[in-house]
């Protein structure tokens, strides 16, 4: 009782600093071995979450489908082949691969060359109705949807949805050289950056609608710059980006490439459909990225396959579904809680910080914790590369991060204890960085005080 009396004064002493007077926060620390609460600050309060909605994601996937479970991109040869002729349509299935790459399209390339073919008088078709047709969540803002962490989803997916805008200085004054990569006629590109002195002032946006970049304002001479920009519409870029290589290796498509909905329809009982595929990284792998990198197109593609694979509806409705079950099991009461993606980019998301330790400690106690552990990252990986370095060793989380949202869940061990931690701070107005400071100053009270205890 001492120790929790001077843990609640030492950390609430933290909690009075000016930048938090306006704010919103929320904070848990459990005991995981005594399963007893070590400290508490509006626990229960909902609170946007931001990335930290990654943690539920990764867990319900990794219990729910596995760490093996893969998902699979087909490519069918729909027709007849008459001398170097594919009479008929190249029909390629998504299975939700979001890290189906440039090299993954490039075997397919290759394996319908490889069956001779220099002709095909029919269309690139397109089922990616394993997912539903929405391909943004709710929460969603609108002057973000160009952004590399914004992608568009797709059950057929390609360099994670984006293409990288390459920018060179070249003479001052002059026109800045300007690339896109892969390049590729389906995104086009307005160029209008002038290389400059000093330092760059670069814009570079595309509008909702269109696929046109636009890149505006400075580079400073000598400078090389990498900015990638979401597509729209990744189906057919997709196709449109496969319909380009193909023609590059010598085989000239005819047709168009048009979207179909129904995989059921291709099935392989005649002679003349050739079907090749490319498997996806394991479930695990995915959640590294997802937990690790903080990729959000891996965080929705995985909550529509949790939906798909359960429910047999790819959306953001049926995936929510699967983790609001898997929550329950975890002991929350899923009635208190609103989530509309699976990455935490949607502000309309709300939880609290004990629905969050409610998963960690589900997760410890599973078989799966040692799985579980090391897919979230420590300091000097990924999102934590540059943060809470006194802690190396001691501590595995997720941060999550929004305009007036921070975030950090997670595990931290102390001579041998086992502790869970969840902090949610919303709607402050000094910088990110700051709350961040605060919140490596809360983790470092804690570990002196508990570490004391022992």
């Amino acid at each position: 009782m001492i120790l929790l009396l001077v843990l609640s004064l030492s950390i609430d002493s933290i909690l009075i600093q000016p930048e938090l007077q306006r704010a919103q926060t929320g904070i848990i620390v459990v005991d995981l071995k005594k399963d007893s609460v070590v400290y508490a600050y509006n626990h229960q309060k909902n609170l946007v979450p931001a990335s930290n909605v990654k943690i539920i994601t990764g867990a319900a996937a990794l219990t729910f489908l596995g760490p093996d479970y893969r998902l699979k991109t087909k490519m069918i040869l729909d027709g007849m082949m008459k001398r170097n002729t594919l009479q008929g349509d190249i029909i390629m299935i998504g299975g939700g691969d979001p890290g189906f790459s440039l090299g993954d399209l490039d075997f397919f390339v290759a394996a319908v060359k490889d069956r001779g073919i220099s002709k095909v008088t029919g269309d690139i078709v397109l089922v990616d109705d394993y997912f539903t047709g929405e391909r943004l969540p709710v929460g969603w803002a609108w002057h973000y949807l160009d952004a590399r962490y914004a992608a568009e989803i797709s059950a057929l997916s390609l360099n994670r949805n984006v293409v990288n805008v390459h920018i060179e200085a070249t003479k001052l004054g002059e026109l800045a050289d300007v690339v896109i990569e892969p390049a590729t006629r389906y995104v086009k590109l307005v160029n209008e950056m002038r290389t400059k002195s000093g330092m760059d002032s670069i814009v570079i946006f595309r509008r909702p609608e269109v696929n046109t970049i636009n890149v505006d304002g400075g580079i400073g001479l000598g400078h090389v710059r990498d900015i990638e920009v979401a597509v729209k519409d990744p189906t057919v870029f997709f196709g449109e980006y496969l319909k380009e290589r193909l023609n590059a290796a010598g085989v000239r498509v005819s047709g168009s490439c048009v979207r179909r909905k129904g995989a059921s329809a291709y099935r392989t009982v005649a002679q003349n459909l050739m079907i090749d595929s490319v498997m996806s990284a394991p479930m695990y792998d995915m959640i590294r990225e997802l937990s690790t990198e903080s990729v959000n197109l891996y965080g929705e593609a995985i909550l529509k396959t949790l939906g798909a694979h359960y429910l047999q509806e790819g959306s953001f409705r049926a995936g929510v579904a699967v983790i609001k079950e898997f929550m329950t099991r975890c002991g929350a009461d899923t009635a208190y809680v609103a989530l509309y993606d699976g990455s935490g980019l949607s502000r309309h998301n709300l939880l609290s910080a004990y629905d969050l330790m409610l998963v960690l400690r589900y997760m410890y106690n599973s078989n799966l914790f040692d799985d579980f552990y090391w897919l979230l990252p420590g300091p000097g990986e990924g999102t934590l590369e540059f943060k809470l370095n006194g802690l190396r060793g001691l501590i595995r989380g997720k941060t999550g991060t929004l305009d007036a949202v921070s975030c950090l869940s997670g595990y931290l061990k102390l001579n041998d204890k086992d502790y869970c931690f969840s902090m949610l701070f919303n709607n402050f107005t000094c910088s990110n960085r700051k709350i961040e400071k605060i919140q490596e100053e809360i983790l470092n009270e804690l570990r002196r005080l508990l570490e004391k205890e022992t």
